[in-house]
């Protein structure tokens, strides 16, 4: 557990976010392999939800480096 004292917070949404991406792109999978099973509207509409996953997993790990970067020039100067 020692590896917990030298994460932060920004870095652990960052990780939460991309686990979720994770589940998100097996069950994905997962659709896509059982298609017959779904309709064209019920495809679309994960594919758009798991794009949304995608992008706000960006926007955080963006985000988390600006801030990384921002903190490192405040300790700079």
């Amino acid at each position: 557990m020692h590896w917990l004292g030298t994460i932060d917070v920004g870095s652990l949404k960052v990780k939460v976010a991309s686990t979720i991406v994770a589940i998100s792109s097996i069950h994905l999978l997962q659709v896509f392999l059982n298609s017959s099973s779904y309709t064209t509207d019920q495809l679309m509409w994960l594919t758009i939800i798991h794009l949304a996953f995608v992008v706000s997993a960006l926007m955080l790990a963006y985000i988390d480096r600006l801030m990384g970067l921002s903190k490192g020039k405040k300790d700079e100067a």
